[in-house]
């Protein structure tokens, strides 16, 4: 029986975690085709996992970018007539049941294009739990919660494919936040849900990021936010005062609050789920 779910992932010297994370696709309960977009690692991606009867490696004869490397993968995915299209990092682990979860979901829904899910966030040095996320769930909490900050975290995406292919591409403007401007740019006329589940392991760094990334996160963000504007709407006003004030606060003192918050609340920490809209990525991610 051929797959119906074609999983997109792109890696760049991920060789420490991207076996973990292949594995985990390759235990779907439900049968996928693994496409992994290779950036021009140091090491081949081929190298690391080796070959498998349903894995595709593309490689790339130079580093091109998170955005480039997807649209590099969707463009070779899309003509193969998937039902489905899945996200996947390379630092992350899927669970077994993900895909039949969210599969269930959108059969039961014909009127979504899209579905995520929630995460556990695990530490990426040690693997420990660091909290579980909850993403708003409904079109309505979602497309208000997008006012702030993307809400869904980006390897938990399983699109229904022809949704996808008239989505467009990834746009290469927003190297730090290209998943948030396709989601700012499809919403207004694709209804995207969460299952109330956590899928997928989601790695994060919990030391924090460099200035320099962080601005240039903020950065696009607010450059989004200024692009996909409704000035009538309360909330993109707020969305970027918000943004704005965070320029002005330094990263570490953000984390050291964080850090006095999770110490204080341990129990929280581990097994709370968060609703609020910036939850999945003021939590520093991982990526270079």
């Amino acid at each position: 029986m051929p797959a119906e779910v074609a999983v997109l992932m792109a890696a760049y010297n991920a060789d420490a975690t991207l076996r973990a994370a292949v594995d985990s696709i390759l235990a779907s309960t439900v049968p996928c085709d693994l496409y992994v977009v290779d950036d021009c690692s140091r090491v081949p991606v081929e190298t690391t996992i080796g070959t498998h009867a349903n894995v595709t490696i593309i490689r790339l004869p130079r580093n091109r970018g998170l955005a480039s490397a997807l649209n590099i993968g969707l463009a070779h995915i899309l003509p193969l007539n998937y039902k489905y299209i899945a996200r996947m990092d390379a630092d992350d682990v899927s669970y077994p049941h993900r895909f039949a979860s969210q599969i269930a979901f959108l059969d039961k829904h014909p009127q979504y294009a899209m579905v995520g899910s929630g995460a556990r966030f695990i530490d990426d040095k040690t693997g420990a739990p660091v909290m579980f996320y909850m993403p708003p769930l409904a079109p309505a909490t979602i497309r208000q919660a997008l006012f702030f900050n993307n809400c869904f975290v980006h390897p938990t995406w399983l699109f229904r494919a022809d949704a996808f292919a008239s989505a467009g591409p990834y746009s290469l403007d927003y190297p730090a936040a290209e998943d948030y401007e396709f989601l700012r740019r499809i919403t207004p006329r694709l209804a995207i849900a969460n299952v109330p589940e956590v899928l997928v392991d989601y790695r994060i760094s919990t030391g924090g990021i460099s200035v320099s990334k962080r601005q240039r996160q903020l950065l696009d963000r607010l450059r989004i936010q200024i692009r996909y504007m409704e000035p009538l709407e309360w909330r993109c006003w707020a969305g970027m005062a918000k943004t704005l004030m965070l320029f002005a606060i330094p990263r570490r003192l953000l984390d050291t609050l964080k850090a006095e918050w999770r110490s204080w609340h341990p129990q929280e920490a581990v097994t709370a789920r968060s609703n609020l809209p910036s939850g999945a990525s003021e939590i520093a991610k991982r990526r270079p």
